[in-house]
């Protein structure tokens, strides 16, 4: 007869082979640029899913004149999303983390950038630094930052002093990949 193992005792195990297997993991987590644009398509049932959810008590949503109100509704859907970092790659699909409402930062940044999109902002993408960092930025008359570490939203000077420390390394949505390492 087999004891059940308590919890604890699981999690430990669980650590431990994911310890063992690190490797392993981050060579078949890697995505490419295609993948991760395609995963970021605004047309998705998820993401139009959240979108509709968002807009549904926008009656006729505009982008011209509803945007920045949607934006802030998908911001606080975003925040709502725990951030968890892990000590190897590890990707979580948009339907994951609307159903755990966990992610890393990058997941929520992707998320955050992709709900944009398809309110209709042309210009919403994902900068990922020189130390990994992950942000969205996104304009509607002003240029924003979003900081999914945070959910905090900074604009005018504060998002120039921002990258100061720390480069932006590269930018993409669906659309655009750009490598900003060699500017």
């Amino acid at each position: 007869m087999s004891e059940e193992l308590d919890s604890k005792t699981k999690l430990e195990i669980y650590k431990v082979v994911l310890t063992r297997y690190k490797d392993l993991i981050n060579e078949k987590e890697s995505q490419s640029i295609s993948e991760i644009r395609q995963k970021m398509s605004p047309y998705t049932n998820t993401v139009r899913k959240i979108r509709d959810e968002l807009t549904s008590e926008i009656i006729g949503y505009s982008y011209e004149h509803d945007f920045l109100q949607a934006a802030q509704m998908a911001m606080a859907y975003v925040r709502k999303i725990k951030t968890c970092e892990f000590a190897f790659t590890f990707f979580m699909d948009f339907p994951q983390m609307d159903e755990l409402k966990v992610g890393t930062a990058m997941d929520k940044a992707m998320l955050f950038a992709t709900i944009l999109r398809a309110l209709g902002s042309e210009n919403a993408c994902v900068l990922v630094t020189k130390k990994d960092k992950s942000y969205v930025k996104f304009t509607f008359e002003k240029e924003y930052i979003f900081v999914p570490d945070t959910g905090s939203l900074l604009l005018g000077e504060d998002t120039m002093n921002l990258f100061t420390e720390d480069k932006v390394s590269y930018s993409f949505n669906d659309l655009v990949y750009e490598n900003l390492d060699d500017l």
